[in-house]
């Protein structure tokens, strides 16, 4: 298992993508590993129902294609855009047979999905996150929270590569960060995860490979 800073994990995936395995490739080997981590949970005996945190970064994309291979597997996808617009990943999602809530009511619909969710993807915001978060964004993660707080048997909540509110380079975590029972984190795992705050919100841990060669010198460097 690698242990890389963000900086680290930046440069590696600029070497990959200038050795032919693009950013793009990279995503979608990113999210069908997640997705087969999801699969192998087993929650549930039939298909489960999971609502994802849908960012406007490379994690959102991450989330999408999971969340493709878990509708077009049978389960209930239903995706929440935070600042995303209706790119393809979007569309391929809903084409898989996923469902995007729609922009009236919008929170309303967040709440009453996680309430029967058996699992929550965070899929906001990346390792490349910097504190303080935004107030609009703080405000929404912290009703994310409250409706949360608020069940008494909530979803598993899964973060996509890095809980959001948590930076990743420095392990500081903001007062509204999304604790995970679980995360994915994508190729490496990234030394601000395991420094406290940020290690008591990421809960357990594990490694998707997203198809790095082993050879990279920014990579075996480390």
């Amino acid at each position: 298992m690698k242990l890389v800073t963000v900086s680290q994990m930046q440069a590696i995936e600029k070497e990959a993508d200038a050795g032919g395995l693009t950013y793009d490739q990279m995503m979608e080997n990113a999210g069908q590993g997640l997705a087969d981590i999801i699969l192998g949970l087993h929650v549930g005996d039939e298909a489960s129902e999971i609502i994802g945190l849908v960012g406007p970064g490379n994690n959102g994309g991450d989330t999408l294609v999971a969340l493709s291979t878990l509708a077009a597997q049978g389960w209930k996808a239903r995706a929440y855009l935070v600042k995303r617009k209706k790119d393809d990943l979007v569309k391929r999602f809903l084409e898989a047979g996923g469902e995007v809530l729609s922009r009236e009511n919008p929170f309303e619909q967040l709440a009453e999905a996680i309430e029967i969710a058996d699992i929550f993807l965070d899929g906001i915001f990346g390792t490349g996150i910097k504190l303080p978060l935004k107030k609009d964004v703080a405000e929404f993660l912290s009703e994310v929270n409250d409706v949360l707080d608020g069940l008494d048997e909530p979803p598993l909540i899964i973060a996509v590569d890095c809980p959001s509110g948590v930076d990743c380079y420095t392990g500081e975590v903001a007062n509204e960060a999304i604790a995970a029972n679980l995360t994915v984190t994508m190729a490496a795992v990234k030394q601000g995860m395991l420094q406290l705050p940020a290690f008591e919100y990421v809960g357990d841990l594990k490694v998707v490979d997203i198809g790095l060669r082993n050879d990279l010198s920014s990579f075996t460097d480390i």
